[in-house]
């Protein structure tokens, strides 16, 4: 594969050639499908379908996201292509924007009696948008009892209901590819979920939160994954001591160091990347990207000296 899916990380990358197909008129957001983030299969061919549908707004904490109502539904319908199959797990998460923080609110996820292939989500409470902590409704992540069809584009109808100004449809395009690919993403699990992208430094500052990127390789369960150094000051992403990958930064000034972890995080895929601010203010993005497979941008502002950063 020649060319790389973006994930989740400010806008959504659409490199691979995903596309956002909108009805007539209508009022509901507009979705993007893209790899969920700790998987290598979910939009594979013959795989059990699982994917993000990122919404139009941006992962920005300071931007808010979509505010739903108690009592509304939204209906996911996949075309015929997809295979109905009752055993496999069946299951939603609701992001504000960025990966493991899961926003706390009481829904139901079913499967319409009348037809196999479609997902109804029912909100019993409430979802607010109140940035940057609680920013509202960005992603969501589905599970369904459907099976991929063969490698290409499908059209999957999103239904908003009882939602207020969002009621309508809208049609996200699921890029199926013909294998699992590499898959690289933000990983926050190991700072309590807390999200490590729209970070504010001072110059000269770190990170407060830590770059951890997850690396999902298919067919490699148990690969050490590593970082390595190059002269430009960019890293490479290491399978078992081969390069699979890079994690390079773009923008204003800024320095990463690498840090080892121990097999057990390592045989996860798990990598991190400390991150400290050069002299210069303005905006400085680091992109992981893994060889024929995803692509995810982390967004780190470095404000002028001295300055509040409105979080």
């Amino acid at each position: 594969m020649s060319k790389f899916l973006g994930l989740r990380g400010g806008a959504v990358a659409l490199s691979l050639g995903l596309s956002i197909l909108t009805a007539a008129h209508a009022s509901a957001p507009r979705a993007t499908v893209v790899y969920q983030p700790m998987v290598s299969t979910g939009l594979a061919a013959n795989q059990p379908f699982e994917a993000w549908f990122v919404l139009d707004k941006s992962s920005d904490p300071r931007v808010p996201g979509y505010a739903i109502p108690a009592g509304a539904t939204i209906r996911f319908v996949f075309p015929k292509e997809f295979t109905p199959k009752a055993d496999l797990f069946q299951g939603a998460v609701m992001l504000p924007g960025w990966v493991q923080g899961p926003i706390p609110v009481n829904f139901t996820t079913t499967q319409d009696p009348a037809d196999p292939r479609a997902v109804i989500i029912k909100f019993n409470a409430p979802i607010a948008s109140n940035p940057p902590d609680h920013p509202g409704l960005k992603d969501i992540h589905i599970r369904a009892r459907v099976v991929n069809p063969v490698a290409g584009d499908y059209p999957i109808s999103i239904t908003f209901r009882d939602a207020g100004a969002l009621d309508g449809t809208t049609t996200a395009v699921a890029r199926i590819t013909p294998t699992p690919i590499p898959n690289v993403a933000a990983y926050n699990e190991l700072n309590a979920g807390k999200g490590s992208n729209w970070q504010h430094l001072q110059p000269g500052q770190e990170a407060p939160v830590p770059i951890d990127f997850l690396v999902t390789l298919p067919n490699v369960p148990r690969s050490v994954i590593g970082l390595g150094s190059q002269p430009d000051g960019s890293l490479k992403i290491l399978s078992d001591g081969k390069p699979i990958g890079s994690i390079k930064a773009q923008g204003v000034p800024l320095t990463m160091t690498p840090i080892a972890f121990g097999p057990g995080k390592s045989r996860l895929g798990i990598i991190r990347v400390n991150v400290k601010a050069g002299n210069e203010p303005g905006m400085a993005e680091i992109t992981g990207t893994l060889d024929g497979g995803t692509q995810y941008k982390i967004n780190l502002i470095v404000d002028a000296a001295n300055s509040v950063a409105g979080h």
